[in-house]
C-alpha cells in the first residue's frame, strides 16, 4: 500500500509540477505579447512624430522655394523690361547697346544666360512632397498593422482555453485595435499659412 501511495503522490506531485509549468509558460506568453504591444504603438508613435515634422519642414521648405522663384522670375521681368528692346533699335550700333546692356542685366544681376532663365524647382519639391506623404503614409500603416497584429495575437492567448484560465487568474483583458479617429480622412496639406 505503501508503495502506491508513493506513486500516487508523485503522480499528484509530477502533475502540480507539470502545471506550474504549463502556467508559467503561458504567463510568460501574455508578458512577452503585452511587451510586444506596447514596442508596435511605439513605432506608430514613431511614424506618427515623423510625418508631423515631415509635413512642417517639407512645406516650409516649398513655400519658400515658391516664394523665391516668384521674385526672381518678377526681377528678370523687370529688368528685361527696362532694357531697350533690340528688334525696335534702327541702327547696328544701337542693337549692339541694347543686346550690351541685355547681356549685362542676365549676367551681372542674376548670373544668367540672356535667354535662359533660372532652373526652378518648386515643382519638384511638390512632387517630392508627394512622394515624401506617400512614404510616411505607408510607414504609418505598416506601424498600424503591426500594432493591430500584435494584439489580436494577444487577443487569441487571453481568450482561448485553457490560457484564458491564467489570463482571467492574472487580470489580463483583451485590448482594442485600431480604428481610425472620425475625419482623419480629410487630412490635407495647407500652403496658405
Amino acid at each position: 500500500m505503501k508503495g502506491t501511495r508513493n506513486i500516487g503522490l508523485l503522480a499528484v506531485g509530477a502533475l502540480l509540477i507539470i502545471l506550474f509549468m504549463w502556467g508559467c509558460n503561458v504567463r510568460n506568453g501574455l508578458a512577452s505579447s503585452e511587451t510586444d504591444i506596447k514596442g508596435k504603438w511605439g513605432q506608430v508613435q514613431t511614424q506618427y512624430n515623423r510625418k508631423a515634422k515631415l509635413y512642417e519642414n517639407v512645406v516650409n521648405t516649398i513655400k519658400g522655394a515658391a516664394t523665391n522663384e516668384d521674385t526672381t522670375l518678377i526681377k528678370i521681368v523687370q529688368m528685361r523690361s527696362r532694357v531697350p528692346n533690340i528688334t525696335d533699335a534702327s541702327t547696328p550700333a544701337q542693337v549692339a547697346e541694347a543686346d550690351r546692356q541685355l547681356n549685362a542685366v542676365g549676367r551681372s544681376a542674376l548670373n544668367i544666360n540672356i535667354e535662359a532663365y533660372p532652373t526652378l524647382k518648386a515643382t519638384d519639391l511638390f512632387r517630392d512632397l508627394q512622394a515624401q506623404i506617400e512614404g510616411t503614409e505607408n510607414r504609418v500603416t505598416v506601424a498600424l498593422n503591426d500594432w493591430n497584429t500584435a494584439i489580436t495575437n494577444f487577443n487569441q492567448k487571453v481568450v482561448k482555453f485553457p490560457s484564458n484560465l491564467i489570463a482571467g487568474m492574472l487580470g489580463y483583458k483583451q485590448k482594442d485595435n485600431y480604428t481610425a479617429p472620425e475625419g482623419s480622412e480629410d487630412t490635407k496639406v495647407d500652403f496658405s499659412k
